[in-house]
């Protein structure tokens, strides 16, 4: 299904479009994280004290991982299906060899290693940083790196399908993600959280509550939810947006028009 050398060479293309200008789209998020380690965890983590057990760098860090992975995993097939639709390039991948599950898994595949590199580095970076843990399950560690950055990238791709301007990726950006992620649990506890009511259901019930929770735990054995949910919820998310997007790719949603 994924044969031949269309499917490769689109992959290749997409993948390596954030590789040729690392400046742009690498060192931006990288500087970020950067800046939120400095500000948050060494300036004021002294001033916050532990969380639990843990520092609140170590506790903080795997949140500023995930952000990462799921910001750059999101960005990288929005941007690219959009601005293939609206300068034309998207015209010859329609009308190549390639299925249409070759169309999406190549976009997609594109915006899971660019959120994987952004993330490994960050991860790496931990090594470097005193008194982080880096690996405490390997195995949540990379199932959480690897199916949050296919449901960051899925997701991605159907809002470049759904954009019809530059703005709409960044309205969803703006006033979906990065608010999912902030009440996701990067910067506290669900425990500093009990008993403020509507706050609090809604950081359990957010998604990205658990992908937090179960990148957290692979790394310092620690996490504020039953991660079962959503180890079983999130591939099922995964897989869902993926078909979606085959589908809506196959109907030529705001392909032909």
């Amino acid at each position: 299904m994924f044969g031949g050398i269309p499917f490769f060479t689109l992959l290749k293309r997409e993948t390596l479009r954030f590789v040729k200008n690392p400046v742009v789209t690498i060192a931006p998020p990288i500087i970020s994280q950067i800046l939120y380690i400095l500000v948050f965890g060494l300036v004021l983590g002294s001033r916050i004290g532990d969380v639990g057990t843990h520092t609140y760098i170590s506790f903080m860090f795997p949140g500023l991982v995930m952000m990462a992975l799921l910001s750059n995993s999101f960005m990288n097939p929005s941007w690219s299906m959009f601005a293939g639709r609206h300068f034309g390039w998207i015209e010859p991948i329609l009308t190549s060899p390639l299925s249409y599950t070759q169309i999406a898994t190549s976009y997609i595949l594109a915006g899971i290693f660019r959120g994987l590199f952004v993330g490994g580095i960050l991860l790496f970076g931990a090594f470097l940083i005193p008194g982080i843990p880096v690996v405490y399950s390997i195995f949540h560690i990379l199932l959480y790196l690897l199916v949050v950055a296919f449901v960051a990238a899925s997701a991605g791709c159907l809002v470049g399908l759904w954009a019809k301007k530059f703005d709409h990726i960044a309205l969803v950006m703006n006033f979906a993600l990065f608010p999912l992620v902030f009440l996701g649990g990067v910067f506290y506890s669900l425990e500093m959280i009990e008993g403020v009511g509507f706050l609090e259901t809604l950081v359990k019930l957010n998604p990205i509550t658990h992908m937090i929770n179960g990148l957290r735990y692979g790394m310092i054995g620690f996490s504020d939810i039953n991660l079962v949910p959503g180890l079983i919820l999130l591939p099922i998310l995964a897989f869902s947006l993926f078909g979606l997007s085959v589908k809506l790719i196959h109907d030529g949603y705001n392909l032909r028009e």
